[in-house]
């Protein structure tokens, strides 16, 4: 049996370290820029608060393996908590506030921003449960859940995060609809 001496295992631990060091993480955010879809001339929208699901809560990017099964991207993290992301989202389609108009407070529950893995490849889903008031004290004008399906250009955190954020962009295009039509 061979003993091999002390400088030759630190050297093979040194070796073995840089074989086994982990990937770094890589960081996404929704696409702030306002896409238009959302222009309002009438009224005012302001993003209250956007509250998220436990599965949501978390910095990792949500994949929907099946009915029943989920799963999240290894290395590929939200940049912050998905309800602020959401939230400066949607005021960045919105748009900014003129005085001389009724402002609305937009708040919610964010139920899925998620990648569904499908027979076709890789779906973006966005399912919100929105309430817009005049007042926070006053009862809701409108109460609605607002879903949202594109898809992606390819099963990347890359190309899913693209697509969730066309969502959203219509998410808020057809918010903007119904009020305008309240």
């Amino acid at each position: 049996m061979k003993v091999y001496s002390s400088k030759v295992w630190v050297l093979l631990l040194l070796c073995c370290s840089g074989c086994l060091s982990t990937p770094e993480a890589r960081y996404y955010t929704l696409d702030m820029q306002s896409s238009g879809k959302a222009a309002t001339t009438m009224v005012n929208l302001e993003v209250e608060r956007i509250q998220v699901t436990e599965a949501l809560a978390r910095t990792d990017i949500l994949i929907k393996k099946s009915a029943t099964e989920i799963e999240y991207y290894a290395l590929d993290r939200w940049a912050a908590r998905l309800d602020e992301l959401l939230a400066e989202k949607l005021q960045a389609e919105f748009g900014p506030t003129e005085a001389k108009r009724d402002t609305y407070l937009v708040r919610g529950k964010l139920l899925a921003c998620e990648q569904v893995d499908t027979p076709a490849g890789a779906m973006a889903h966005v399912k919100l449960a929105l309430v817009v008031q005049k007042d926070r004290n006053e009862v809701p004008v409108l109460k609605k859940v607002y879903e949202a399906h594109k898809t992606a250009d390819a099963a990347t955190a890359a190309a899913v995060v693209r697509a969730l954020s066309v969502c959203v962009e219509d998410i808020a295009a057809t918010l903007v609809e119904d009020i305008q039509a309240l």
